[in-house]
């Protein structure tokens, strides 16, 4: 038999170059789409080399596993017709067809699929980024060809109505997924699992979820004396309270606990008027994560919720804000 098949060499030797190619199309599929994202991201921020190749490459995942299996199906079809030529030239057509088909997909499974799939799992990585500029070559020549099979592919996903799109690099549910994961094998605790799925709540939750609402506002009649707006601020332990004029729905201001007693301390007599910081108004169907912006861009912490009539709704501060993901906050401690 050995001398049998040392006719066929040439045919033996491109079966053998085909048989990489097979491999490493496999390897790419499974390196580039194991590939951790936010990893990739930390790649990129490195500046590691060939990240933003692979990054490039990864940008839109249908056309490159459209491109991947297209090579990989040509590749593995050729790697069948040789075996088969070989062998029948050598056991005749029945003989040789049986050994072809056992033999040939025996090849293809072990060496075209699990072997470097299996590597490419373990090292999906540092694969990536090896690949990355080979892949990319060959993505090129095959480039044609994939475009043909991408087209159809997408017309048949829209004939069944699906849409052929690309997604976003990273998800939402991925990312709560790590978290999950993070947790099971104890990199997180607890707490920090409950918080970082707070932060994703924050986004879409509305001022008027968290606001105290208008009945428990803690405020001053800005026609009150000096002696009740202290006898106030010590009694409920705030950093700042609404002061308004004649009913709630008239808010004038802000009063800071640290003017007060300034001011007392300074010049004696105090006039709350002169305390007063503009209010900042809101209306109730306001997102918090916005809202935490505008505190942020005016450094203020409090504002006043209105609702569609302008009338006083609630009230809100910066540690309402905070308290929706770390939890409970005594604000008497500043």
């Amino acid at each position: 038999m050995m001398e049998e098949l040392k006719e066929f060499w040439p045919l033996l030797l491109a079966i053998g170059i085909l048989l990489i190619f097979s491999a490493f199309f496999s390897m790419s599929e499974t390196a580039l789409i194991s590939l951790s994202k936010i990893r990739l991201r930390h790649l990129l921020a490195k500046g590691t080399k060939n990240a933003k190749l692979v990054y490039a490459l990864l940008s839109n995942p249908d056309r490159l596993i459209t491109s991947i299996l297209v090579g990989n199906n040509i590749v593995n079809t050729a790697i069948s017709v040789l075996i088969a030529f070989v062998l029948i030239h050598i056991y005749g057509k029945d003989v040789g067809m049986i050994l072809a088909t056992i033999i040939g997909a025996t090849i293809l499974v072990v060496f075209g699929e699990i072997i470097p799939k299996v590597f490419a799992i373990q090292r999906s990585e540092k694969t990536s980024l090896k690949i990355a500029v080979p892949l990319k070559f060959v993505l090129a020549v095959l480039a044609p060809i994939a475009r043909v099979f991408y087209g159809l592919g997408s017309g048949i996903i829209k004939v069944f109505g699906g849409e052929a799109k690309r997604g976003p690099l990273i998800t939402e549910e991925e990312i709560r997924l790590m978290i999950e994961l993070g947790k099971e094998e104890g990199v997180l605790g607890d707490e920090e699992r409950k918080m970082l799925h707070k932060i994703f709540e924050f986004g879409d939750t509305l001022v008027s979820e968290v606001m105290v609402p208008k009945e428990k506002i803690i405020a001053v009649d800005i026609d009150a004396s000096s002696e009740e707006l202290l006898n106030l601020l010590v009694e409920e332990g705030h950093a700042r309270i609404p002061a308004y004029k004649g009913s709630i729905d008239n808010i004038e201001g802000i009063i800071y606990a640290r003017d007060l007693l300034y001011i007392w301390q300074n010049k004696g007599l105090v006039i709350i008027p002169d305390l007063l910081h503009p209010s900042y108004f809101v209306p109730k169907n306001k997102r918090v994560s916005d809202l935490l912006k505008d505190f942020q861009r005016m450094r203020i912490q409090m504002a006043i919720v209105v609702d569609e009539k302008k009338r006083t709704a609630g009230l809100i501060t910066l540690e309402d804000l905070t308290e929706e993901i770390v939890g409970e906050i005594d604000e008497s401690i500043e």
